[in-house]
């Protein structure tokens, strides 16, 4: 395996890399191929909320994160979020991606 890698792309993949993968539990690929399809079926819901309003895209995240229920929330909490809202997408990329865990995935995908 190790060979048919480096042919593939002169990627150098040491052996145990290979060993532990392979003695993985079925349960394990199992759970990890479940939480793939989860993330996937949330991931499809979400773009077309996004795509359908984004003002309230956003407010339902920040209201999951702020742990509140609109149905439920007061007058003040909604004019809260409300500006919570217009700050996110009036700023710079319009997103809600905090800087340090935008470079936590940067740093994932260098490999450090």
């Amino acid at each position: 395996m190790q060979d048919m890698t480096y042919c593939w792309n002169e990627t150098v993949v040491p052996k145990k890399h290979y060993k532990k993968l392979l003695t993985k539990q079925l349960e394990e690929v199992v759970a990890d191929s479940v939480s793939v399809s989860m993330v996937n079926a949330y991931y499809k819901t979400l773009v077309e909320f996004n795509k359908g309003n984004r003002e309230w895209y956003v407010s339902a995240l920040l209201c999951i994160e702020l742990g509140i229920n609109p149905s439920k929330a007061s007058q003040q909490e909604l004019e809260a979020v409300n500006r919570a809202t217009l700050a996110a997408l009036a700023g710079p990329d319009g997103g809600l991606l905090a800087p340090d865990l935008k470079a936590v995935f940067d740093q994932a995908m260098l490999g450090a």
